[in-house]
């Protein structure tokens, strides 16, 4: 190529570039992340703590085991990985040279009253040689590969693979986000049901007492000692038990029905263990929190990855205001012959193309595309820092509320033992005709009302142990 051609090339390509649309100026007010404090990716002295070191009940592993594998919710979040996997692949896909295989064949007649048949007619005269005659009807017989690349000079194809890479990399962070969810879903139902279990044997425990109780009145009665008012009221407490069991083992149902749901198979028996047992199992957080374990949050990671992802779109989006270079070639081979079809260099045909295109008045596409990835910045950013303080949040009201907890557990097994001891003096002070049956039946329902309250304190215990497990990140 010579220097006029040259100098011509770069001259309209100067032309073009302060030709094309105006390109704003991307400010940086705002778009900075004003980060927390610890919220980084530095992990490199944080070892997350796995749900099977977390949850050491055996039973427990093997339902968590099945609901990894069969929960329906938790395989959509993993079908959402694999789109945006191919989104990915997509985006890599724009970096590289597109190559097209074509094969064509083709019969056309022309009038002879038209131009083309006129101008077909014309064309065979006799000093051409007979097989390079156009035949009528004409054939077309074609095969060829075409090659066409975008120079992505502005980085504009390099910014879209990385948001992709990133969005990419944030649904896995979502799936990991959901795995975490499902887990403490399942083992907040299990220690539910055990809570339930053992609520039903303290009132079976309390429907005995309260029969005898009911029996022995009765009989005193009989002899003159009781009233009939005294009957009743045991009567009554026996029937609020019986209630109350048949409330007991409802709930039970449907917390073996959902733990079901969430394991993805029909309801079954759920097997668990003892309140008693559960209570010598550890929880590893109890020993202490590292505070940088909140960078293991996934929903915090895929907030910081959808920022990087928002930013790659403002930066395509402002390349789209510059010009494109588009490179292009094709060769193969073309006849009317199927003789002559393979013929080199006789059938052979090539073409090599190069083409700049700017946009200089588009409507307003660029521009409204421009500022609708600058405005999606600015959201991402907005819910990064929402999603942090929450996270801080969440972990430091989980945190103090355990510690607050298990001290109300030890006062509220102190309370029981008083209440357990004072039912078996006042019973043993209405045998000998000490005290009335009111004191009898208040100390019963006292004690009853504090063990039922002491097993929930200590089943909310294992909850908000389990949620401080999952907002720390869930482990792996």
């Amino acid at each position: 190529m010579s220097i006029k051609y040259i100098s011509s090339a770069i001259f309209v390509w100067i032309v073009i570039c302060f030709s094309g649309c105006k390109v704003p100026q991307l400010s940086s007010n705002g778009e900075i992340a004003n980060l927390p404090g610890g919220y980084t990716y530095d992990t490199l002295y944080v070892k997350p703590l796995e749900w099977k070191e977390f949850f050491q009940d055996s039973i427990l592993q093997s339902y968590v085991n099945v609901a990894l594998v069969n929960n329906h919710t938790f395989k959509q979040s993993i079908e959402r990985v694999a789109v945006s996997r191919a989104n990915l692949q997509r985006a890599k896909g724009l970096l590289l040279p597109e190559l097209g295989l074509n094969i064509g064949a083709s019969v056309n007649r022309f009038g002879e009253y038209t131009m083309d048949g006129v101008g077909n007619s014309e064309t065979n005269v006799p000093s051409l040689p007979k097989e390079k005659h156009i035949p009528d009807p004409y054939k077309d017989l074609s095969l060829t590969l075409n090659f066409q690349w975008e120079a992505d000079i502005w980085g504009k194809l390099t910014r879209q693979k990385q948001a992709a890479a990133a969005r990419w990399m944030a649904s896995a962070e979502a799936t990991r986000f959901a795995r975490s969810i499902l887990i403490s879903d399942l083992a907040i139902h299990y220690y539910e049901l055990i809570g339930l279990d053992k609520q039903r044997e303290v009132m079976r425990k309390a429907l005995i007492s309260t029969r005898r109780s009911f029996e022995l009145t009765r009989q005193l009665k009989k002899e003159g000692v009781e009233t009939q008012l005294a009957v009743d009221q045991f009567q009554t407490r026996v029937l609020a038990l019986e209630s109350k069991l048949l409330e007991n083992k409802q709930m039970i149902e449907e917390k073996e029905r959902a733990i079901a749901c969430l394991l993805g198979v029909f309801p079954f028996d759920v097997r668990r263990m003892s309140f008693d047992k559960a209570k010598s199992v550890p929880f590893p957080l109890s020993e202490g929190i590292p505070a940088n374990m909140l960078t293991l949050r996934p929903d915090v990671r895929a907030a910081e990855l959808e920022l990087i992802a928002s930013k790659a779109d403002v930066m395509s989006a402002k390349a789209a205001f510059y010009p494109s270079l588009i490179l292009g070639a094709g060769g193969g081979f073309n006849s009317f012959d199927l003789g002559k079809w393979f013929s080199a260099p006789a059938s052979l045909i090539y073409n090599l193309a190069a083409g700049i295109t700017a946009p200089i008045f588009k409507q307003g596409q660029i521009k409204a595309l421009w500022n609708e990835a600058r405005a999606s910045q600015k959201i991402a950013l907005y819910q990064y820092h929402e999603t942090a303080l929450t996270a801080y949040s969440e972990v430091l009201n989980l945190y103090t509320a355990g510690l607050s907890q298990q001290e109300r557990v030890r006062l509220k097994e102190i309370e029981t033992v008083a209440h357990s001891r004072s039912v078996s003096n006042a019973t043993e002070l209405f045998k000998l005709n000490y005290i009335g049956f009111l004191e009898v039946l208040s100390a019963d329902e006292r004690y009853l009302e504090s063990e039922l309250e002491r097993i929930d304190i200590v089943i909310d215990l294992y909850r908000k142990k389990i949620l401080l497990y999952r907002a720390l990140g869930g482990g792996c």
